[in-house]
């Protein structure tokens, strides 16, 4: 069954940008880009769908969100759509950002550059910073081999159409593990716990990722920092990509630190605290300037965060 509905987007939204994001960023492996639309299994309401998400032209800006499965309601397009919104931030008004980027000429022809993105983010939040927690200490290229080594092993399958579609492990999935369970996919002893211990703390309700939502950055990262394995990058890099804290800055981040420094110059990596100073006068928005940094450095590169 297959069941679609347009989506309402406040202007300017650069959708063909976000797919650009997706299609070459390495921590896009549950989510795919086919043909020009967004594709991910999703679970709603308690049943694992197929999303697809396409632009429709037209003289009104709207994205056209798609469920296919058994029994597919209204509810289940509804509770899409809320999804869609979330992950595309495709009801937030970006005037503010874009007035304040206007007094300073190297942030503000990064704005024009990237105009229309905004931050994408990952489906689900534990997906989140379980990427982040892979990304610590290692190459990019790495970190995308041990998250598809977790979803092959570890991962469920959603068949759709004749084809078939990974699913991230859920937390109890990864709760029950042991640490030798991950020892041969090539994860670390240390990054074992750190993967297994905030997987538990998740499924037991210790960390609820519904009580961050609203807070003040400063007081989410120190909720979240106060769980063993999440330092600051992890905590700014998940309420970014996972939350859609627009104020998020991994400003420890190898790729922001590279791309920061080409574009003021300063023929090196830029130090996090000269990150952090750049970004300032931003505050409100630096979570925009993280993700367009990002964008520009794989435009470039062809590669992305995570890394510190």
């Amino acid at each position: 069954m297959r069941r679609t509905a347009p989506l309402s987007v406040r202007p300017p939204l650069a959708f063909d940008l976000a797919l650009r994001y997706l299609a070459a960023s390495p921590s896009a492996v549950v989510e795919q880009v086919e043909d020009g639309e967004y594709v991910r299994p999703v679970c709603l309401r308690g049943r694992w769908l197929l999303l697809r998400v396409r632009e429709e032209r037209g003289r009104v800006a709207r994205l056209l969100v798609t469920l296919e499965g058994r029994r597919v309601s209204t509810a289940d397009l509804e509770a899409a759509s809320a999804l869609v919104t979330r992950l595309f931030a495709t009801a937030e008004d970006v005037t503010p950002f874009v007035r304040a980027v206007r007094r300073f000429p190297r942030l503000a022809a990064l704005a024009r550059r990237c105009r229309g993105l905004r931050p994408v983010l990952i489906g689900d939040p534990f997906e989140a910073l379980i990427w982040a927690v892979i990304g610590q200490q290692v190459n990019i290229t790495f970190a995308a081999k041990l998250k598809r080594a977790l979803l092959e092993r570890f991962g469920g399958t959603l068949v759709e159409g004749g084809r078939r579609y990974s699913l991230f492990p859920a937390p109890e999935r990864l709760a029950s593990l042991r640490r030798a369970d991950l020892r041969p996919l090539q994860f670390s002893r240390q990054k074992a716990d750190y993967i297994i211990g905030l997987s538990q703390a998740i499924a037991q309700g210790t960390l609820d990722f519904t009580t961050l939502i609203g807070l003040p950055t400063a007081d989410a990262v120190a909720r979240l920092t106060a769980f063993r394995g999440v330092g600051r990058w992890t905590a700014e890099y998940v309420l970014l990509r996972g939350l859609g804290d627009r104020d998020a800055l991994p400003a420890a981040d190898g790729g922001l630190r590279r791309i920061v420094g080409e574009e003021f110059g300063l023929g090196r990596l830029a130090r996090e605290e000269e990150v952090r100073a750049i970004a300032a006068p931003i505050a409100g928005w630096r979570g925009y300037l993280a993700f367009y940094w990002w964008f520009t450095l794989q435009e470039r590169r062809g590669r992305d965060g995570p890394g510190p």
